[in-house]
């Protein structure tokens, strides 16, 4: 029988230590803002190359996908805006769902960069030409738009946001500083660059984008200013800006519509 060879005085096996991953710590301070230098390179792939706008969740920039130098457009989220990953989550969910709008610019996918010491998520979207429709406005005559542009780029944008209501969602966050537009020829190109969720999609919420439609229609029109000196057609549209009776014209961007679309002119 074979004596087992005995083990060398002394030596003894290594025991593996298990590396332990270290959290990086979040600042105390909040982040109010990013502020991108034009050129710097995000993710090793992406350059900056200008900010589009900013909103209450984050700011939004068009960057160049350094491999293809494709134009794209990085929503990113401010941390306390941003716990857990929620609003970064529920915003790529619904930007998935909603896919098929035309008036949305197409979700790409999410990357992740360290900024100042906080861990920043950001999504990745399609890039579109135009200008902020805030931009737009400041270089029209008086900061102001005829009421029938006004008009027409107010049935351009209902109807991009009845697709949206008929899947029952809403955009919830609808101002000038956040649509893209184009103009051409008698009409408008746009694209909404940013969305916020208030919570799932009940009727005030859709009831909410109905009232901004319109208060930025007011808004077109030179505001407050110049409301007594619009035709009967469009007083009546803009129903004293009363939520109340707004909501109850309207309902949704699809009846807008349908009423811009029967306006009877005397």
């Amino acid at each position: 029988m074979k004596k087992k060879p005995r083990k060398k005085a002394g030596l003894r096996r290594k025991k593996k230590r298990k590396i332990k991953k270290i959290k990086r710590p979040e600042p105390s301070h909040r982040l109010e803002s990013f502020d991108f230098q034009v050129g710097r390179i995000l993710a090793k792939k992406y350059r900056v190359e200008s900010l589009i706008g900013k909103g209450w969740e984050g700011e939004v920039y068009r960057m160049i996908e350094l491999q293809s130098g494709a134009e794209r457009a990085g929503k990113f989220f401010y941390p306390h805006r941003n716990p857990n990953n929620k609003a970064l989550k529920i915003a790529s969910r619904k930007l998935h769902k909603l896919r098929n709008c035309p008036i949305l610019m197409k979700y790409h996918t999410q990357e992740m960069i360290w900024h100042h010491g906080f861990r920043v998520p950001f999504l990745v979207s399609e890039f579109v030409e135009g200008e902020l429709l805030s931009h737009f406005l400041k270089r029209q005559p008086g900061r102001r738009l005829h009421y029938f542009q006004a008009l027409s780029f107010l049935y351009v944008l209902a109807k991009g946001l009845e697709s949206i209501h008929k899947m029952n969602e809403y955009h919830g966050d609808l101002h000038s500083d956040n649509i893209m537009i184009k103009a051409h020829g008698l009409g408008f190109e746009i694209k909404l660059i940013d969305m916020h969720w208030w919570g799932s999609a009940k009727p005030e919420n859709i009831n909410g984008d109905v009232y901004d439609l319109i208060k930025l229609f007011h808004e077109l029109l030179g505001g407050a200013r110049y409301y007594s000196k619009q035709p009967i057609e469009i007083r009546s549209m803009l129903c004293n800006l009363r939520r109340h009776a707004i909501i109850r014209k309207y309902r949704s961007a699809g009846k807008l519509r349908d009423y811009i679309e029967s306006i009877e002119w005397h």
